[in-house]
């Protein structure tokens, strides 16, 4: 880039615009390595995190830059503030030959495991031997490699490295616009019936897990009740009824 298309690219930088400030011609000044700066005035930046630059009092700057603007902005225990003019003395010498507009990075949070569940996948060395690979669990703690883990059936808590875990997939919460469609027709069935068992919803939908089809609906808000009957043969089964509004 020639330096007059660096200054018209710079002049072109709106007022309080975070760049980077570039100064390839004399090292000795800026250095080849690009720094985060701010344009303050159309010939004047100020320097982000640096102690190096000329001094510059708050007058010099354009008087819509502000104080939170000028946040992670070096300033000196004087007072003043570092920055760079683009010119040397009399001469149009631009100071920067890389005025590129600096994109914001948007910081990735990792989301808390707490309450995430997991799969034992394989064993550490010296486990209690009751431990075993396949075994389930729900995280208690997170931010480290060695998190507080609950098992299933296990009664005391344990630290498991997450190298021998397998994390479960998140699901997204079901909703009423989210039901697979076989669980919208046990819905419809629910309503036109009032009540349900497994193997009329077999023999009408041929939904092979109702109790999974009912859990779905329950997570979408429907309200439903199960009674727990015994059939003519001494078996337990479950009907489920829609709750009647209040």
């Amino acid at each position: 880039m020639s330096k007059n298309t660096a200054l018209a690219a710079f002049a072109a930088l709106a007022i309080g615009s975070k760049l980077w400030f570039r100064q390839n011609d004399i090292p000795e000044s800026a250095g080849e390595a690009p720094v985060a700066a701010i344009k303050v005035s159309e010939n004047f930046v100020v320097i982000i995190g640096a102690q190096f630059g000329w001094e510059m009092i708050r007058e010099d700057m354009d008087p819509a830059i502000t104080e939170e603007t000028l946040s992670g902005v070096t300033k000196g225990s004087d007072g003043y503030y570092r920055g760079w003019g683009l010119y040397e003395y009399s001469l149009q010498k631009v100071w920067t030959t890389d005025p590129t507009v600096k994109k914001a990075r948007v910081k990735k949070v990792r989301p808390s495991l707490i309450g995430q569940r997991f799969t034992i996948m394989s064993l550490p060395e010296g486990i209690n031997a009751d431990i075993k690979v396949g075994m389930k669990g729900t995280m208690a703690s997170t931010g480290h490699e060695t998190p507080w883990v609950v098992l299933d059936g296990y009664p005391r808590m344990v630290y498991i490295h997450v190298s021998h875990l397998g994390i479960h997939k998140r699901r997204a919460k079901m909703t009423m616009d989210r039901l697979p469609p076989q669980t919208k027709q046990v819905l419809d069935l629910l309503k036109a019936k009032g009540s349900l068992t497994a193997i009329e919803a077999g023999g009408v939908l041929r939904a092979r897990s109702l109790a999974k089809r009912i859990s779905e609906l329950k997570e979408a808000g429907v309200a439903i009740i199960a009674e727990n009957k015994l059939d003519h043969t001494g078996q337990r089964y479950a009907r489920y009824h829609l709750k009647a509004a209040a």
